[in-house]
């Protein structure tokens, strides 16, 4: 169907064209801590062969180090990769406590219309129905439903074309070479019958986004939701007493599964325009791993391919971490635990690793030292590994789980020249400092 994911219901196939079927016979085929670094290492001149599809990203997801990128930064049509930002997004939304996972949204008569179309979806909808926030993202993310994502995006900005622009903005803010006018992937030509265009924009326009853009895309997603591959790596799923179905060939139990790649997501695509599309989530000796492909004819095949050929190129240098004591600006000692068990840094086979050097420091956030007080899982200590050799850089986040008091009224410390100099300065609200 044009769902902007490869899945065609089986009365689809009567009514859709040769060409469309082939394709679907011819398909043989994260979490980062901290801040998101920002590394640009470069992929090795690797023995990687050509992907065949337009475009295709590898990265390390928890430090964003590049191990493959063929036509990477060109924009083309993603198709349903676009419900990677409408759900980060829609998480986005979660975690800064404006919805609520088990909130009930309101389906546009519209949408309802679109979700009655076997061509543009996969979840059928009635007007009696009600679904919450986390049915609408099992729908997007699972059975890629158009009506669930476009539903999704009214419902955490209130309307489809604020929506489209917090989609722009966001990918503004973090960089990256996109642009969209759908939260579903369908486009204007499919859109404009369901009253979904957004007004000012073409006829047959599209979203255009890089393969090297949506990786980063689910990147943040990972780092929102860790979660998500739980959703992601479901076969099928029932929502609302409806089963839907996931057509990511390449997750285990479907037809071409592959046990060495270890994938368990993340998200499928398929339009005419932009043929197959798939961002693909797996591991590689503990290591959480994002790869895409843009515009291919045999999607799953080629992701295997590629996964086993980035195994075979690279190797890992871990670091491996563990819980460590941390002493607060009051003299308090806790005990912090890192948001990952694991980092690393990738070399060739057979290149020896650089010198990766770690430093460690108590790193208090603006919140905790205006309330005067770390609660559970606020972060107090920033772990920084770095490796020359690559470029890469990373920062994890390590967080304590038990509140402490770091200051009161009449707190007095002994030492003042160690007191940090944020603390110092909020002296005439909240502390008075006895030096001696």
């Amino acid at each position: 169907m044009k769902d902007g994911h490869f899945y065609i219901e089986r009365k689809t196939l009567l009514v859709k064209s040769l060409k469309r079927w082939l394709v679907r016979l011819s398909v043989g085929l994260l979490v980062v801590t901290g801040t998101l670094p920002a590394t640009t290492a470069q992929a090795a001149s690797s023995k990687i062969s050509k992907v065949p599809a337009r475009a295709a990203y590898v990265m390390d997801a928890q430090s964003g180090q590049v191990l493959y990128q063929q036509n990477a930064n060109h924009q083309y049509p993603i198709a349903s990769l676009t419900k990677l930002l409408t759900v980060y997004l829609t998480v986005k939304a979660i975690n800064d406590g404006k919805i609520n996972w088990d909130d009930q949204v309101p389906i546009d008569s519209d949408l309802i219309r679109l979700s009655h179309n076997s061509v543009f979806s996969s979840l059928r909808m009635k007007s009696s129905d009600k679904f919450t926030v986390r049915q609408l993202v099992e729908a997007a993310m699972v059975a890629s439903s158009n009506s669930a994502a476009s539903a999704l995006g009214d419902y955490v900005a209130g309307s489809n074309a604020a929506f489209i622009q917090l989609m722009n903005q966001q990918s503004q803010a973090w960089g990256i070479n996109a642009h969209f006018i759908s939260s579903s992937g369908l486009d204007n030509s499919d859109l404009d019958k369901y009253n979904y265009r957004l007004p000012g924009t073409g006829a047959k326009e599209e979203n255009l986004v890089s393969a090297k853009a949506i990786s980063i895309v689910a990147q943040h997603l990972l780092q929102a939701d860790p979660q998500i591959t739980k959703i992601s790596s479901q076969t099928q799923a029932r929502v609302n007493g409806t089963q839907i179905f996931n057509e990511n060939g390449s997750l285990k139990g479907q037809a071409n599964y592959d046990k060495d790649t270890h994938i368990d997501g993340l998200k499928t695509g398929y339009t005419e325009n932009a043929n197959l599309c798939f961002t693909a989530t797996f591991t590689v000796d503990g290591e959480r791993m994002i790869a895409t492909i843009l515009g291919g004819n045999t999607t799953f095949t080629a992701m295997n391919k590629l996964v086993k050929q980035v195994q075979k190129q690279y190797q890992l240098q871990p670091v491996h971490l563990t819980n460590r004591s941390v002493k607060l600006a009051n003299g308090t000692t806790v005990q912090a635990v890192p948001d990952t068990s694991q980092v690393g840094s990738w070399t060739t086979q057979g290149q020896d690793g650089g010198q990766i050097t770690t430093s460690f420091k108590p790193t208090l956030t603006p919140a905790a030292l205006q309330a005067g007080r770390v609660q559970a899982n606020d972060q107090v200590a920033t772990l920084t590994v770095r490796d020359p050799q690559t470029g890469v850089t990373q920062e994890v986040a390590y967080r304590t789980q038990t509140p402490v008091t770091l200051f009161s009224s009449h707190q007095t410390f002994s030492r003042p020249t160690k007191v940090a100099p944020a603390i110092q300065r909020l002296t005439l609200q909240t502390a008075v400092f006895a030096l001696r």
